[in-house]
């Protein structure tokens, strides 16, 4: 028999695929922190979570690697004042 989808579930599926999203990949050990949090082996975060300055930090971090879809990197160029690339 299968199982009927929760609304709520499919609901929360729905809205993280719109959220533009981070991942953070820390290389350093668990619980490495930058930008006023701990960061896991790798995580996928919605953007929203942080602050511009916090990204920034991220990305100037060699033990992270952030990887933003093209929407949050779009956002964020334009939060640096830089011309979105086409």
């Amino acid at each position: 028999m299968s199982e009927t989808p929760n609304p709520a579930d499919q609901a929360e599926e729905t809205k993280a695929e719109t959220v533009p999203q981070i991942r953070i990949i820390n290389r350093a050990h668990e619980g490495f922190r930058r930008g006023g949090i701990g960061h896991p082996a790798d995580k996928t975060y919605p953007v929203t979570e942080f602050t511009p300055e916090q990204v920034i930090a991220f990305q100037n971090e060699p033990m992270l690697t952030v990887i933003l879809d093209p929407v949050a990197a779009e956002a964020l160029e334009t939060v640096k004042g830089r011309k979105p690339k086409k």
